[in-house]
């Protein structure tokens, strides 16, 4: 996973270094929830930023790599609480917080031409941190492990003049089931600026 994790970050710098024609962006991400994460964490989150590079190939054809952060939230409760170090339960109000780092190689492909509002679909794949923790009182679970994620993208490029365009896309989030944990997945809506 380690070297996965470093060839992931490697491929974001060379895109943000390229000499070639290419993009950085940055964003502002609002997640939902899905899946069974959204069994745990219900409410969207509009706590979430991003930053890419691509470097284009092709005028239709790019790669490059992805930074986001989201933070899901939800207080619930009162409700009770298995303790994992003993018998019994906790009863109180919980927060319940989802921090997900996915570090994703992209590629993406490309509809339409220059300096016209373009589609594109693409996808990521890379690792997710997780941290997971849910506060009870004084008692706290927390899980943080790397994961292997995937990322489909479906977005649109529309200028706004000859070198920036707005960003705007819909990308799931998926990081795998580990031994102890559950797959966690959300559905993120994009909206940013990419620097060409």
């Amino acid at each position: 996973m380690k070297k996965f994790i470093y060839i992931t970050a490697i491929c974001l710098l060379a895109s943000f270094g390229a000499k070639a024609q290419g993009m950085m962006g940055v964003s502002y991400d609002i997640g939902l929830p899905m899946g069974g994460t959204s069994d745990f964490i219900g409410q969207p989150s509009f706590r979430g930023f991003g930053l890419e590079g691509r470097v284009f190939i092709f005028d239709y054809l790019s790669y490059g790599g992805s930074f986001n952060w989201a933070v899901l939230y939800e207080e619930v409760g009162p409700q009770e609480w298995p303790l994992d170090d003993g018998p019994g339960t906790a009863y109180g109000k919980q927060y319940r917080y989802i921090n997900s780092f996915p570090l994703m190689a992209t590629m993406h492909y490309y509809f339409g031409e220059w300096n016209t509002t373009r589609l594109y679909v693409g996808t990521g794949i890379g690792a997710q941190k997780i941290n997971q923790r849910t506060d009870i009182g004084l008692y706290t679970v927390d899980q943080k492990d790397w994961r292997f994620g995937l990322a489909p993208e479906i977005g649109l490029l529309i200028p706004v003049n000859y070198n920036n365009a707005l960003n705007i896309s819909a990308k799931y989030q998926y990081a795998a089931k580990t031994g102890k944990t559950d797959a966690v997945s959300y559905l993120s809506f994009k909206i940013g600026l990419a620097f060409m």
